[in-house]
C-alpha cells in the first residue's frame, strides 16, 4: 500500500515531503479562460457566451479575464440537477 505524502497545512496549503525536500502546493483560486473550460469540463466558447449571459462574472482587473473557483463552483450547483 502507497502512502501519500502530503499533508495540510493550517492556511489550506498542500505540504508534500520527499524526504529532505518539501515542496509547496498552492491551491488555485483563479483560472483563465482556457482553464476554466477544462474545470467546467466544456468548450472555451461556452465561457464566452456563460459570460456573455451574466452567468458567470469573471474579474477583469488583469490583461486577461480571471474566472473565480467559488464563481464557476456557483455556477454548477445553481445549474445542476440531481440525478433521480
Amino acid at each position: 500500500m502507497l502512502k501519500d505524502n502530503r499533508q495540510l497545512t493550517k492556511s489550506g496549503r498542500a505540504v508534500e515531503s520527499t524526504g529532505a525536500e518539501t515542496k509547496t502546493h498552492i491551491e488555485k483560486m483563479g483560472y483563465k479562460r482556457a482553464e476554466a473550460a477544462i474545470y467546467l469540463g466544456v468548450a472555451k466558447v461556452t465561457i464566452d457566451r456563460l459570460t456573455q449571459r451574466g452567468l458567470l462574472h469573471p474579474s477583469r482587473a488583469l490583461r486577461h479575464p480571471i474566472y473565480s473557483r467559488d464563481d464557476l463552483d456557483r455556477f454548477l450547483r445553481e445549474t445542476s440537477e440531481p440525478i433521480a
